[in-house]
């Protein structure tokens, strides 16, 4: 992967420009193809329920989340309220005040860039975290700049995906673009079996499988019971299991 870090930077403006470009190129390989995945898949779900093609572009560059999105398109196909899909997209999109809390206090502030509540709107699942990864291989005054050109890059390619998968549903197995869904949480968790922390490897393995035993017997809460239950338990449990050894060493 390019990197900046040996590179001498005459100004903040051109350092916040090179690393916006440096952004946009490893976004390119690393999490846009991701996303667009999911954008492809969500293309033909909304073809599936009924919802126009532009509509359906319309949600993805405005919610920019792919399961928010999901939750949307199916809650309309049952005919919900407004208020009911409004407040059931909100929840699935609690997850991004973490992602940026996290984020963020590793950009330091610059006196001119770009407003930051403007690009929070960027913050997405791959992107946060290919960032999360990078950034301790940054200078601290290049993280803006590459976090803006990532979100950027992602955010664009997303309407365009969300267009090719809708025109193409109709020549694709109905089995190809619902699996396409699942290409960006995949990555979201497959990032995590690489931390060195072994509890955390072994919740997300003992949650996972767990899952498959939930959803044939409760599989309206079957994300709740597996994910939250098990895999919070596994956790605890080997934690608990490791301070004990370390205390009796």
């Amino acid at each position: 992967m390019t990197t900046l870090n040996n590179t001498k930077l005459d100004s903040s403006k051109e350092s916040f420009k090179q690393a916006f470009w440096l952004g946009i190129k490893n976004g390119l390989v690393g999490p846009a193809p991701v996303l667009v995945a999911g954008m492809l898949g969500f293309g033909a779900m909304s073809h599936g329920v009924g919802l126009s093609p532009f509509f359906s572009a319309f949600l993805s560059i405005s919610v920019f989340a792919l399961p928010g999105q999901v939750v949307f398109v199916e809650m309309v196909s049952v005919g919900a309220s407004a208020s009911a899909i409004a407040f059931a997209v909100a929840i699935t999109s609690a997850r991004f005040l973490t992602m940026t809390l996290t984020l963020f206090p590793q950009i330091p502030k610059e006196l001119k860039e770009p407003p930051r509540l403007v690009t929070v709107h960027l913050v997405a699942m791959s992107a946060w975290t290919y960032c999360m990864q990078e950034f301790p291989k940054l200078k601290p005054e290049l993280r803006y700049g590459y976090f803006v050109g990532i979100g950027t890059i992602c955010w664009l390619l997303c309407v365009p995906a969300t267009l090719i998968g809708y025109w193409l549903s109709d020549t694709v197995p109905v089995w190809v673009t619902y699996a396409l869904l699942f290409v960006n949480p995949l990555f979201f968790l497959m990032s995590f079996t690489e931390v060195p922390l072994r509890r955390n490897q072994l919740a997300i393995l003992c949650g996972g499988l767990s899952g498959i035993y939930f959803f044939q017997k409760y599989p309206s809460n079957a994300l709740l019971f597996s994910g939250v239950g098990i895999g919070s338990c596994v956790y605890l449990i080997d934690l608990c299991i490791r301070k004990s050894l370390r205390s009796k060493a």
